[in-house]
């Protein structure tokens, strides 16, 4: 099963990559091109937007599909049923374990190119 759908995902990829499936950028431009409200004026009314940001929403949710966009490859609808039946836990952060988490932070070679010297970070702590 998860053969398949790595085959199937990898088959999307190259259809999208070859030209044969358009980008998400050439889909809006079209999408919006094709829009009853559009004027060719380069402007975006407000009902265009909206429009545009809810077929991307159900795109993504799995409740529309573009053929143009995904061809053969469907993505499996999203629900929100039961996914506020999980209460999460109350206890509270003890402020030692905070400081240890942003010290491990700063530490990260990502942030560490950003400061100067080690004594920045110890302003920020």
């Amino acid at each position: 099963v998860a053969h398949a759908k790595i085959t199937k995902y990898l088959d999307f990829i190259e259809q999208r990559a070859v030209g044969k499936l358009v980008t998400p950028a050439t889909w809006m431009r079209n999408y919006v091109h094709n829009h009853p409200a559009y004027k060719g004026d380069s402007v975006l009314t407000h009902e265009i937007t909206y429009d545009l940001m809810i077929a991307c929403k159900e795109i993504g949710e799995g409740t529309r599909h573009e053929e143009d966009l995904l061809g053969d490859f469907f993505i499996d609808p999203i629900s929100t049923s039961g996914a506020y039946d999980v209460k999460l836990e109350g206890r509270k952060v003890k402020n030692d374990d905070l400081m240890q988490l942003v010290r491990r932070y700063a530490n990260r070679q990502s942030f560490s190119e950003t400061r100067k010297t080690p004594a920045d970070a110890d302003k920020v702590l």
